[in-house]
C-alpha cells in the first residue's frame, strides 16, 4: 500500500530581547567559532525540505543583526525570516507568526528555540520518531526531562491551523482545552531543556563542554 511521506515544517523562535544576557541577540552568540543559530540550522538541514518556507525563523528584537547574519549563511541552511511586530508579547505571538509563514502543506511542525546549544539532528529525529509512534488522538508532544518541559514541541496540522487562525488561540489555551490530545513525552535527554538565558549559563556550558564562546560582534 502506498503511504504518503509526512511533510515536516520547522519554526525557530528568536524574537526575544535577551535582556538577562545583557541585551544581546542570544542566537548570535558564538560557540567554537559558530553562532548558535548556524549550529542549529546545520543540524536541521538533513531533516528539512528544499523550500525555504519549510523552515521559518521568527525575529523581533535584534532583527536587523540576525538577518544580516542569515544573509551570510549558505543557501542550503538559510531559513525564511519573518518579523513578529510585537516581540514584547509572550512567545505565543512569535509562534503564530511562524506558523502562518510556514508552507501550507506541512503535516507536522517542529517548534524550537534559537538558544538551545546542544540540540542536534539525533535529538530532533528522536522527537519525530516518538511523535510518529504516538497514540491515536495525540496532536501535541512536549518533551519532559525530569518533570521539566522543553523543546522541540511537535504539533500536527490541525493544531497548527487552530493556532494560526484569526481567533488568536495560544498553544497554552489549546493544551488546556484538549488535555487528552497532549503527550508529555518523558525522556532522559537534558539537551531538550538546556538553553542560555544568562552569562552564568554560558560559563556553566563552557566548563562542562570546554567549548570557547564569544559575544555577538
Amino acid at each position: 500500500m502506498f503511504r504518503r511521506t509526512v511533510k515536516t515544517g520547522f519554526v525557530i523562535l528568536a524574537a526575544g530581547a535577551g535582556r538577562r544576557m545583557g541585551g544581546v541577540a542570544k542566537c548570535l552568540l558564538q560557540l567554537e567559532g559558530r553562532t548558535l543559530l548556524e549550529r542549529l540550522l546545520t543540524q536541521l538541514q538533513p531533516l528539512r525540505g528544499r523550500a525555504r518556507h519549510d523552515l521559518v525563523l521568527v525575529l523581533g528584537h535584534h532583527a536587523a543583526d540576525i538577518q544580516a547574519h542569515v544573509a551570510q549563511l549558505p543557501d542550503s541552511i538559510a531559513p525564511l525570516c519573518v518579523i513578529n511586530p510585537r516581540p514584547e508579547d509572550d512567545t505565543a505571538s512569535s509562534l503564530r507568526a511562524g506558523l502562518r509563514a510556514l508552507a501550507h502543506d506541512v503535516d507536522q511542525v517542529v517548534v524550537l528555540l534559537a538558544d538551545q546549544p546542544l540540540i542536534d539532528e539525533a535529538d530532533v529525529r528522536a522527537a519525530l520518531e516518538a511523535f510518529a509512534q504516538r497514540a491515536d488522538g495525540v496532536r501535541v508532544q512536549v518533551p519532559m526531562v525530569r518533570g521539566q518541559p522543553g523543546h522541540p514541541v511537535l504539533l500536527d496540522a490541525r493544531v497548527r491551523e487552530a493556532l494560526a487562525a484569526p481567533l488568536l488561540t495560544t498553544l497554552r489555551q489549546w493544551r488546556a482545552a484538549h488535555p487528552d490530545a497532549v503527550r508529555l513525552w518523558a525522556v532522559d535527554n537534558p539537551h531538550y531543556t538546556r538553553d542560555l538565558d544568562t552569562p552564568a549559563d554560558l560559563d556553566a556550558l563552557a566548563r562542562e563542554t570546554r567549548w570557547s564562546w564569544r559575544w555577538p560582534g
